[in-house]
């Protein structure tokens, strides 16, 4: 008997250990989820709000600051391709000068002004000869059917012209004698043109088209 009462009073005792130790881990467990979820909670909202505001800031100011960096590299690309078109034209240069050329009857020679416009000395040659080309309002350029085939201005201002005289270019003596003074004379208004030396197809010819004898070089008088 005696055991047996020891038996049931250890299990009993047992049971109620167990059911002790059952109870209090419910209700630390029942305990632990609110004051969890509360803390987090808390601190999700404080974390959200932290998060928040900083994110809407820096949104806003992101946004401008790409917008203000579009603009500006937008201008400066705009204004690029205007400077880089101003600059030519700004190196442009014009000069009035006197033409000289003849009337339709090849009787006289005869002068108009015109207008040249060049970057530097090479353009300013090429212009004054190709106006020594054409027809004028009122005169009738000498030198329309003659071909300059090159051109070259030495450090000492000599200018000499390489020249080739088609049949159908030839004039007779009064109209070759216009044509040199047509050259020579328009020619000579360019300050850098100290003198000039006329070659026929590369040969320093004694005459133009074979009835006036050329000067090696003509020099400004």
């Amino acid at each position: 008997m005696n055991k047996r009462k020891w038996l049931g009073l250890m299990i009993f005792v047992l049971a109620i250990t167990m059911l002790a130790a059952c109870s209090n881990k419910n209700l630390s467990s029942g305990d632990q989820p609110p004051t969890d979820s509360t803390d987090q909670h808390t601190n999700q909202g404080t974390d959200g709000n932290h998060q928040e505001n900083p994110d809407g800031d820096k949104g806003s100011e992101g946004s401008e600051g790409t917008n203000g960096t579009n603009s500006n590299s937008g201008s400066g690309s705009k204004d690029t391709p205007s400077d880089q078109t101003d600059k030519p034209s700004a190196n442009k240069q014009q000069q009035t000068i006197t033409v000289y050329a003849t009337d339709d009857e090849f009787m006289d020679l005869q002068s108009e002004t015109t207008t040249i416009t060049f970057s530097n000395v090479d353009e300013k040659i090429q212009a004054a000869l190709k106006a020594l080309q054409t027809d004028g309002k009122k005169t009738v350029a000498l030198w329309k059917k003659i071909e300059f085939k090159s051109w070259k201005l030495d450090n000492k201002g000599m200018l000499t012209i390489d020249v080739h005289v088609p049949e159908d270019g030839h004039l007779g003596a009064g109209g070759e004698s216009y044509a040199i003074d047509a050259l020579t004379k328009t020619l000579f208004q360019l300050d850098e043109v100290k003198s000039i030396d006329i070659l026929v197809d590369g040969e320093a010819t004694e005459s133009l088209m074979g009835h006036v004898s050329l000067e090696h070089p003509y020099v400004r008088p």
